[in-house]
């Protein structure tokens, strides 16, 4: 769990760079661009390697289009990847480009992360990122998420089509094994999902007040 714990920090950064920049477009396609506003207060160095990121694709195209994709669609873009990871090689910034439609970018910072992400809706962004692993065994990992843009909790009915029971009847007739993992007080914390050297752990959230007990899939972390 520790590690899980770890691995979801190290995606932050780079995560948030893509998701910044996306939202940056979102705010220039209004006519309003965000000049460093940071709600949390805590990533402004993500957010100016994001901005950096925006001005150099800014002198290529005076305006940028957002990229969109349902959640159904990047759901089922996930689902066929995971079942095409064999090795780390299968989540190459090629194959990850091949798999979701969308422009991968590399971490102008670390040469090893590259990822991608697009716009839900208004209040969901997804992100993907992959952290290549080294020459010395460590172990390459593929970390995808629905990001709330609110930072409100928002209800996630729009991105729960395709559920976590969806998620994990497809995944066992792809051959995945399924757990639970608990924590403290016997809460379930996550699901592991494993098949030959493939592991995956899968966060799920409620879908709203109104449905807290219909399991929706916030956070997908493969290790290859």
């Amino acid at each position: 769990m520790a590690k899980h714990l770890r691995i979801s920090t190290s995606r932050l950064v780079f995560a948030l760079v893509l998701i910044t920049m996306l939202s940056t477009f979102c705010a220039q396609s209004r006519g309003a661009l965000a000049e460093g506003n940071n709600s949390s207060g805590t990533y402004s160095s993500s957010t100016s390697i994001a901005n950096k990121k925006f001005m150099d694709i800014s002198h290529q195209s005076v305006s940028p289009e957002v990229p969109q994709m349902t959640a159904e669609e990047i759901n089922k873009r996930m689902l066929d990847l995971i079942g095409k990871i064999k090795t780390a090689e299968d989540i190459s910034a090629k194959n990850l480009e091949i798999a979701t439609g969308l422009k991968v970018y590399f971490d102008p910072a670390n040469s090893r992360e590259y990822g991608t992400g697009a716009k839900i809706t208004d209040t969901w962004f997804f992100n993907i990122t992959v952290i290549s692993g080294s020459k010395d065994g460590e172990r390459s990992r593929l970390l995808f998420s629905f990001d709330d843009q609110t930072h409100s909790h928002a209800d996630m009915t729009t991105i729960c089509k395709i559920d976590f029971e969806a998620y994990a009847k497809r995944l066992n007739e792809l051959g995945f094994q399924q757990k639970p993992v608990y924590g403290e007080h016997g809460r379930r914390v996550t699901w592991i999902f494993s098949r030959d050297e493939i592991v995956i752990h899968m966060d799920i959230r409620g879908e709203s007040k109104e449905k807290p007990d219909h399991d929706c899939v916030s956070m997908i972390t493969i290790s290859a």
